[in-house]
């Protein structure tokens, strides 16, 4: 019993601390529901064995990932989609990296450095930067 309150508030390592217990059980609350025990035992026996300092610092990344975990869990699917595996972040979000090159007939377009992306043209989506073509009546 002694072993048990020596490690208890002086930064050794031994049983988990009462919070980091708490937070990673409730951690395990938004996953499915046929998996929900089986990770709230993985993600406690993951704590012993830590110190304070290190308990703290895995409760978080758990918390921070289980929504991930739970989308990989319920919808493996989605995760093996081209968009998921092959799009970079910043594409997804429509912030693209555009460069400007030049087609085999000599006119200009934009092309993301990323996704591949085109865009005819310097302005927008269509050639002539959105503006009604010369000589429309």
């Amino acid at each position: 019993m002694t072993a048990l309150l020596g490690s208890r508030g002086t930064g050794q390592a031994g049983q988990p601390t009462w919070w980091a217990s708490w937070a990673v059980r409730s951690a395990a609350l938004p996953l499915p529901s046929e998996d929900r025990w089986r990770y709230r035992q993985e993600f406690l026996a993951e704590l012993y064995g830590m110190t304070p300092a290190e308990q703290r610092h895995h409760a978080s990344g758990i918390l921070s990932r289980v929504l991930a975990l739970r989308v990989a869990l319920s919808e493996p699917a989605q995760l093996t989609s081209k968009e998921a595996t092959m799009t970079p972040w910043r594409c997804r979000l429509r912030l693209h990296r555009w460069q400007r090159l030049r087609n085999p007939e000599g006119g200009w377009y934009r092309e993301c450095r990323g996704c591949g992306r085109q865009r005819d043209g310097i302005g927008g989506p269509s050639s002539g930067g959105g503006l009604p073509p010369t000589g429309a009546a």
